[in-house]
């Protein structure tokens, strides 16, 4: 098994943080402009990239406001089935904190991957300045 790790600084407070990761307002503004998110532990998500021709669900497996977000993969392509998204929201400070970002469980390295792990590198920074100025900036526009 083969995981994704990424960490960012992001001067903001833990709730701004976490509302970027799941509320749609937030998801627009830095990963995707088409999506349907679920606050509630069990509910499903969908992100839609290429012109909606491909669609991604995660079931939102455990929610902590404000800490952890914990997403699996139940539909899309292929390689991601089976994956687990974890984001950690870390305090390091007033109005500043890490977010540990974790992609896990890719059957491979291969295939697949390294792309995806180097659009989440990208994908954190438009997170980050979506946080700290408000800047909306998704990477996928459907």
């Amino acid at each position: 098994m083969a995981d994704i790790l990424h960490r960012i600084q992001i001067n903001a407070a833990p709730p701004e943080i976490y509302d970027a990761l799941t509320t749609i307002a937030g998801v627009k503004s830095w990963w995707t402009d088409a999506c349907e998110l679920s606050n509630e532990e069990g509910g499903r998500c969908r992100f839609w990239f290429d012109q909606k021709q491909t669609c991604f669900t995660m079931q939102a497996t455990r929610l902590l406001p404000h800490q952890r977000i914990f997403w699996q993969c139940m539909d899309g392509p292929k390689e991601w089935i089976g994956t687990e998204l974890w984001w950690e929201i870390t305090p390091t400070g007033s109005q500043q904190c890490q977010l540990d970002f974790k992609h896990m469980n890719w059957h491979s390295d291969g295939g697949a991957f390294p792309l995806c792990n180097t659009v989440w590198g990208g994908l954190m920074f438009r997170l980050k300045a979506y946080c700290e100025h408000g800047t909306r900036d998704p990477m996928f526009v459907n």
